[in-house]
């Protein structure tokens, strides 16, 4: 019984150890909270030679393109769509967006059938108002323990073909393309949103300032 009495509090040890390093693991993965002071000269060459995917937001010729890797589920990114939308209306002809899927699977259930929506909405030409939507909408599907029903509820919102879609969504091919953007990505994406500007990539998140003056500066160039 002594041995036992002991036992207990030690087993309450490794399980709070356990429980700090799963913490630790989701917060590694899913970048951190937009920090307001972040440096904007925190920056470190990336290539991305070749990477481009056709999702793109903005005037096809503009000077500064700014790449996100995202994750669809995680509020992260979800507190950076407005912004983003907000910096194309500010620097519209001079800025375009590129969008890349890394649905972050072992945190995010959803996320990946979400890449599949925005992906299967893309087939019928409609990939950035799924994208919207599912921003958007996230917490409405993000918890659902049938998100499918709701990605299926967004085309039809849409008005996209519904048997076309789930055809899409159900297609080998198009996992095919979310799986191609993470492995493009897994060479430097630490967590979800990853920003690369003009080649750089971004190491701390900007807030709307400090992206503005960002693109200042590559305008300026």
């Amino acid at each position: 019984m002594p041995n036992s009495s002991k036992a207990q509090p030690l087993a309450l040890i490794v399980g709070a150890i356990v429980i700090a390093g799963g913490l630790a693991v989701y917060l590694s993965r899913e970048s951190a909270a937009p920090n307001p002071n972040a440096g904007v000269g925190a920056t470190a060459a990336v290539s991305t030679s070749g990477a481009s995917t056709g999702r793109v937001r903005g005037a096809a010729d503009a000077k500064i393109t700014l790449i996100e890797y995202g994750d669809y589920q995680c509020p992260t990114c979800g507190h950076y769509h407005p912004i983003l939308a907000e910096l194309l209306k500010r620097y519209e002809g001079s800025l375009k967006l590129e969008y890349h899927h890394f649905p972050l699977i072992q945190i995010h259930p959803n996320a990946m059938g979400a890449a599949l929506a925005a992906e299967s909405a893309s087939d019928q030409g409609k990939f950035w108002e799924m994208h919207d939507m599912l921003y958007e909408h996230q917490n409405d599907w993000a918890p659902s323990p049938n998100a499918e029903a709701l990605f299926l509820q967004y085309a039809l919102q849409l008005g996209l073909d519904s048997n076309q879609f789930m055809q899409s969504l159900k297609n080998p091919a198009t996992r095919d393309r979310v799986l191609a953007d993470v492995t493009r990505g897994s060479a430097f994406v630490q967590g979800t949103p990853t920003f690369i500007l003009n080649g750089d990539l971004l190491t701390d998140l900007p807030d709307l300032k400090a992206f503005s003056e960002l693109i200042e500066r590559h305008l300026a160039k």
